[in-house]
Order: structure tokens, then C-alpha cells, then sequence
């Protein structure tokens, strides 16, 4: 998945961390989980290759995350059934956390999953 996919659906908004181009996703192909839209998507590059998702779903209850938190563990081997189909066939690890009422689930490789959860502003 690159870069040119969503080009004219992307607004470049200030990195996570070097290495990683970030940007707002504008557009309505990817801004869902579980029938849900999110709030807010980003999209995370290196060398124009997707890294990375953050959905950002804001002012949301604990028991909103709590059935995200549900869900997930039911269906956590079944990723390709939660969202965006294509970057799940890589090896990547759904993360998801509450913070401050919003809840945010992460789509990337496990090696990238603690520098995004410790860059969530």
C-alpha cells in the first residue's frame, strides 16, 4: 500500500517521530473500524509505504472502549474482519487504548507499536 493510493485524500500534518511521514486522512475509504467512523485517521509513511493507521474516535464512554476491547479479543485472529482488508495481510498487530475519553486503535508493525503509542498527544 503506497502513498499514491490516497495522495489526493492526505493533509500533511507535523510527523510522530522521524522516519515516519504523517498525515490526516480526509477521505472515507479508511475511517472505519467495525462499522464505526472514526473521528479522526491517520496514515503513517516511510518512503511513500504505509506503516502505520491511528483511528481516533473522540469523547467516547469507557464502555464505548470496552466493547472495542471486547471485540477485538474475540476476533483478533480474524484481523482481516475489522478493518482495512489490504494492510492487514501484512504482519501487523492491532493495538487499541482510552485516553483523556478518546479511544485510539493502532494498525502496525510490532516494532513501530511503542514509539506510536507513546507519541498519542
Amino acid at each position: 500500500m503506497q502513498y499514491e493510493d490516497w495522495e489526493f485524500e492526505l493533509e500533511m500534518i507535523k510527523d510522530r517521530f522521524q522516519g515516519c511521514d504523517s498525515y490526516k486522512y480526509e477521505g472515507t475509504e479508511l475511517n472505519k473500524f467495525l462499522n464505526k467512523h472514526s473521528d479522526e485517521t491517520e496514515l503513517l509513511f516511510t518512503l511513500e509505504i504505509l506503516e502505520a493507521v491511528i483511528l481516533t474516535f473522540k469523547d467516547k464512554s469507557p464502555q464505548f472502549y470496552k466493547n472495542i476491547q471486547l471485540i477485538i479479543t474475540r476476533t483478533n485472529k480474524l484481523k482481516s474482519n475489522l478493518c482495512i482488508d489490504e494492510y492487514t495481510k501484512y504482519n501487523v498487530q492491532i493495538s487499541y487504548f482510552y485516553k483523556r475519553n478518546n479511544v485510539y486503535i493502532i494498525y502496525a508493525r510490532n516494532s513501530l507499536i511503542k514509539d506510536l503509542l507513546n507519541s498519542i498527544r
